[in-house]
């Protein structure tokens, strides 16, 4: 079982934060259920063996992802079921801040909560590669495979970058507040024009991005240090107090904090990770 973030070439980097590889060989009920809370992530995915379940609690439809998905800002807390085989296989591409709009050309607002076939929005040629990551013979060919498409993607980048990428990497890597104004400034742009340049290259406005990202921030501290409380984490990240976090808990995950790091450490890498210790 593999559970891997692989950082991609020099050239790549602008545009893609990490490969993300999941290869996991089980029977297919002894992972049925891993809740995701939300988590600041566009990407492309690509199920080369395996396909998985997508559940929404708020509107309680559940629909099978295509093989080769995008996936657009999610905003609130998703449920993925693992089907068919017992030897699952996934690469995932997560985007840069600005890094999707860049390559696709069109506002991220348009992929927000949503995730679609890529195939009719980037091109077919991805089944092709998804073959490739399929039948390749070892776990560095699937990466250099996945990379060589987008290597040739980006001989036809459709947006340049933009100083608003950067502070989407800013608040990406410091779950802290900023005012908007001060970020603004930051990017050369009056307080509005960066709230509609922030939404169309990231999908969400840089409120709401801060907020999911510090939300997340403090269920990945509270899972590296498990003997702290909640009201601890709450002050070190910021929160006001435990109601303030509870509240965006609620939100992104649905349930409170001490169910929802329950049902986050129920996920098959965590498990993994605890069967290896």
């Amino acid at each position: 079982m593999i559970f891997q973030d692989i950082l991609p070439c020099l050239a790549l980097q602008p545009f893609i934060c990490t490969f993300r590889l999941v290869h996991l060989q089980f029977e297919p009920d002894a992972f049925p259920k891993t809740p995701y809370p939300t988590r600041i992530e566009q990407a492309l995915v690509f199920f080369a063996r395996g396909h998985i379940d997508c559940y929404d609690p708020i509107s309680g439809m559940t629909r099978t992802i295509p093989r080769n998905a995008l996936f657009g800002q999610q905003v609130s807390r998703l449920d993925f079921y693992q089907n068919v085989t017992a030897d699952f296989l996934m690469l995932m591409v997560v985007f840069q801040p600005g890094g999707l709009y860049r390559l696709l050309g069109f506002s991220s607002n348009e992929l927000t909560c949503e995730f679609c076939d890529a195939e009719p929005v980037m091109s077919t040629e991805l089944q092709v590669v998804n073959d490739q990551i399929a039948n390749a013979s070892d776990y560095a060919t699937m990466i250099d495979r996945a990379q060589e498409y987008f290597l040739r993607k980006l001989q036809k980048v459709k947006a340049g970058a933009h100083p608003v990428d950067k502070i989407g990497q800013l608040l990406l890597n410091n779950p802290g507040s900023c005012s908007l104004d001060w970020l603004a400034d930051q990017a050369c742009l009056s307080p509005r024009q960066f709230e509609r340049k922030f939404s169309e290259r990231v999908g969400v406005g840089p409120k709401l991005y801060s907020r999911i990202n510090r939300f997340f921030h403090t269920l990945q501290y509270k899972e590296k240090h498990l003997h702290l409380d909640w009201l601890s984490i709450a002050v070190h990240f910021g929160y006001s107090d435990y109601d303030h976090l509870a509240k965006d808990f609620k939100q992104f995950a649905h349930v409170n904090p001490n169910l929802t790091f329950k049902e986050y450490t129920q996920r098959p890498e965590f498990i993994v990770q605890v069967r290896n210790l």
